[in-house]
């Protein structure tokens, strides 16, 4: 299994929208839907309102290089160009 996880750094105030146009773009069910997916989460960290940690879990390290290469994961980059301010990477880990 593979564990990879992250902050991304929303634009004041638009945390909200980030996450509406990841959903209403059927991005997140994709993510869901792909071969080797067993989880793809997102969390709103304590005091941190414009903050999103993403907690992905996959079967192996090829199905997270699929995912990377996907059509809808290419579509959530043009949102984050839009939302995102920055981003904190976390782990990438192997069990």
């Amino acid at each position: 299994m593979l564990i990879v996880t992250g902050t991304y750094h929303i634009k004041t105030g638009k945390r909200d929208e980030f996450l509406k146009a990841v959903i209403d773009q059927g991005i997140y069910a994709e993510f869901l839907k792909e071969k080797g997916n067993v989880s793809y989460d997102y969390y709103f960290p304590y005091g941190k309102e414009d903050d999103v940690f993403f907690f992905e879990r996959w079967e192996d390290a090829d199905a997270w290089e699929a995912h990377k290469a996907a059509p809808h994961t290419m579509k959530l980059q043009s949102i984050k160009d839009e939302f995102m301010t920055g981003f904190t990477p976390g782990i990438v880990a192997t069990f």
